[in-house]
Formats: C-alpha cells, sequence, structure tokens
C-alpha cells in the first residue's frame, strides 16, 4: 500500500455528464500533490516552523497524553512477549551537543521509536521499544529516548578480540548488539537498525513463518573441533543483503541479491537465549573464524550459514517486502513495510522529502507532549 500522500483521490461521481468535472478534479489533485511534494519547502534548520509544528501536534494529542506517556516504559512493566529493538552507539563526532540535534543516529533513534509507539499510521500497540544504549551514549540522550517512550538499557561492552578489526570507527560497538539474546522474557525481538523508516506497521511481522523455532541439524561433519557445542533448537530470521538496483518485490530469480544467502545484520528476527549468546562469544575467540570488516554481521553470517555447505543452524528468510536496504521511490510506493535507509542523506533524492517529513512529524510530536505533561 502507498503512504498517504502517494494515493490518488477518486471523485464518487459516474456518467458521461461529469467526465469533465472529473478531469478538472484530477488536474487540481495532481497541481496540489505535487505542490506539496515539490513546492512546498521543508524546514531546513533544527527551529524553523517549530512553533506551528507544537501548536498542530497539541491539538491533536489532547485527551491521551497521559495514556501515551503515563509512566516510564520498563522492562519490569511490560507484558508483551515480542519487542521491537536498535542499538544506539555513542557519537564521537559531535561530542558536545546540548541539544541532541547533531547527532543524526539519535535523531534517527528517536523517529524510529516515535513511527513505533506512537504515529497511527506505523505503530505496533502495546509492543515495547527497546535501544541498547552503548557506554559512551549521555545520559541526556538515554533520558530523552526515555521520556519518548523507549526502554532504554544500558549494555555491558562486548569485548572483541585483537583479531578483529572493524571496517569503520563507528563500528566498534557492533557486538553490543548480541545482548539482546540475554532478554530472555521475550519469546521473539525485532532488531532494526537505527537507520530505519517505517512506512506501515511491523505487527505481523512476528506471525511470519519464518520465525519459527527450528531444531538443530545433526551433520557431524560440519562440525569443527574447537568450535562449542550447539544448543538443540535456535530462532534466526532476516534478509540476504539487496543489490542497489532492484526490483519490487525483490527476488533471487530476478537477480536483485548479490548472494542470497548472505545474510544483511540490519533487520532480523530472533529468540534470546543465553545459550546461543555463549555460542557466539566462544566463535569471537577463534581467530580468522569468519571475516571481520563487517564484525557482527559476518559472525551472525558464519553462525547461522544456511548454504549447501553450511552449518547446522541455518538462518531463515523473512518475506521479502518487511525490510528493503537500498530502498527507492518504488519500493515505497509498492508498499514496503520499512526501509533501511538513512534519513538525512538517502542514496535515492526522491525519498527525501518523505524521510524528512517524518523527522519533523516526530520532533513537533515530542515537543507537544513536553509541555503538555
Amino acid at each position: 500500500m502507498s503512504p498517504p500522500y502517494l494515493r490518488s483521490i477518486s471523485p464518487s461521481g459516474k456518467g458521461p455528464g461529469r467526465r469533465n468535472f472529473r478531469s478538472i478534479y484530477y488536474a487540481l489533485a495532481a497541481l496540489a500533490i505535487f505542490a506539496f511534494l515539490f513546492w512546498t519547502p521543508l524546514p531546513n534548520a533544527y527551529n524553523q516552523q517549530r512553533e506551528e509544528l507544537v501548536k498542530n501536534v497539541s491539538e491533536t494529542t489532547k485527551g491521551f497524553t497521559e495514556s501515551a506517556f503515563h509512566h516510564e516504559a520498563t522492562l519490569h512493566n511490560t507484558k508483551s512477549k515480542y519487542a521491537f529493538a536498535t542499538l544506539l552507539a555513542s557519537d564521537a563526532s559531535h561530542p558536545d551537543d546540548p541539544d541532541n540535534i547533531h547527532d543524526d543516529y539519535f535523531v534517527a533513534t528517536r523517529l524510529l521509536g516515535y513511527q513505533i509507539l506512537h504515529a497511527p499510521e506505523t505503530r505496533s500497540d502495546g509492543i515495547p521499544f527497546i535501544v541498547l544504549a552503548t557506554r559512551g551514549v549521555s545520559q541526556a540522550k538515554r533520558d530523552r529516548l526515555r521520556r519518548d517512550g523507549a526502554i532504554v538499557l544500558s549494555v555491558e561492552t562486548v569485548q572483541k578480540p585483537d583479531w578483529i578489526e572493524a571496517g569503520a570507527s563507528n563500528w566498534a560497538e557492533v557486538f553490543d548488539k548480541l545482548r539482546l539474546w540475554e532478554l530472555t522474557q521475550f519469546e521473539r525481538i525485532c532488531f532494526l537498525d537505527g537507520d530505519t523508516i517505517l512506512n506501515r506497521p511491523l505487527t505481523e511481522i512476528f506471525s511470519d513463518p519464518a520465525v519459527a523455532s527450528h531444531t538443530t541439524l545433526d551433520r557431524p561433519d560440519k562440525l569443527k573441533a574447537d568450535e562449542p557445542a550447539l544448543p538443540a533448537s535456535y530462532v534466526f530470521a532476516g534478509q540476504p543483503e539487496m543489490n542497489h538496483e532492484h526490483h519490487y518485490p525483490p527476488s533471487d530469480a530476478q537477480q536483485d541479491y548479490p548472494n542470497i544467502n548472505y545474510l544483511n545484520a540490519g533487520f532480523f528476527v530472533m529468540q534470546p537465549s543465553r545459550e546461543i549468546l555463549a555460542y557466539y562469544l566462544a566463535l569471537m575467540q577463534l581467530p580468522d573464524r569468519f571475516p571481520p570488516k563487517f564484525p557482527e554481521q559476518n559472525l551472525l553470517n558464519y553462525a547461522h550459514r544456511r548454504e549447501n555447505e553450511g552449518g547446522n543452524m541455518p538462518w531463515t528468510q523473512l518475506e521479502p517486502t518487511w525490510n528493503l536496504h537500498y530502498p527507492t521511490m518504488a519500493d515505497l510506493k509498492g508498499g514496503v513495510a520499512s526501509l533501511h535507509e538513512k534519513w538525512w542523506a538517502p542514496e535515492d533524492a526522491e525519498l527525501a522529502p518523505y524521510l524528512r517529513s517524518w523527522r519533523w512529524r516526530m520532533e513537533g510530536y515530542y515537543e507537544a507532549m513536553d509541555k503538555t505533561r
């Protein structure tokens, strides 16, 4: 389904006497849509149009402020068996940012939480949003996310061995993502990279057949003597890395994946398990067992390799329209559920108005809620 601003509106009148009217109506509607998308300027500075945003959101949120922000969400007071989660790492490029506005990933995390918890078009009612905050994330940012409604967990650093060097400096803390496997009160957790924008709710992903529990395979020839014992069962479902140019919906038959067996670790569903976490941590200690360039992604790809010559816990593939990396306007119009894309710098420039409009909606919403608490 297309997003609201991409849907056309048809008049209800019928019959030849209304043809001219319909033509005029369509022309005016097309002109209005064009003006909204391409002529109406989006805010390009933090404070631009802020008062109007806050005023509008204040009006629309009257009457449910108390239910939306009645108490701080915690692991102890959630009854959900499912959760959404992301990882927020420190931002070394902006150490002095009192207003928390220059850290694009922090803004993206707030935006993702707003869409999951509050936005009518995309929220998943009753399912918590968990942010794993690494050691360097400031207290101000943690407090802000909690006021937004997120469950913020300060995670202990997963120490990487010396043989692993990440491909980029800002990936130094990506192994902290593994702390998700400690949250055993949940049956399933859907992990999303912070630079993800929703287009529709993700609630039904927990019913995707790929997230069912699987018995670990028994293929002794695939076991290595220096590796730990495997758990009896597991849940790990995701999607392959995409080609930049692809069809919608993507498929291997259309050659939309460079390697359909290679998982993108920016979006997956798993079942927490301390036994599986111990298995991952043990694999990390084996030098050169997996390529270190994309650290946690290649660890997960090795642990859950699914080629014919692969391992005993192959990952399963989610329905391909839940999430797309390198999304395009065609994907958005086609109805993809979520876009793995940076709101501040999309590769497809046509997506910029859609992505940035969500940023301003989010900030206006929370500013209005802050004023009405």
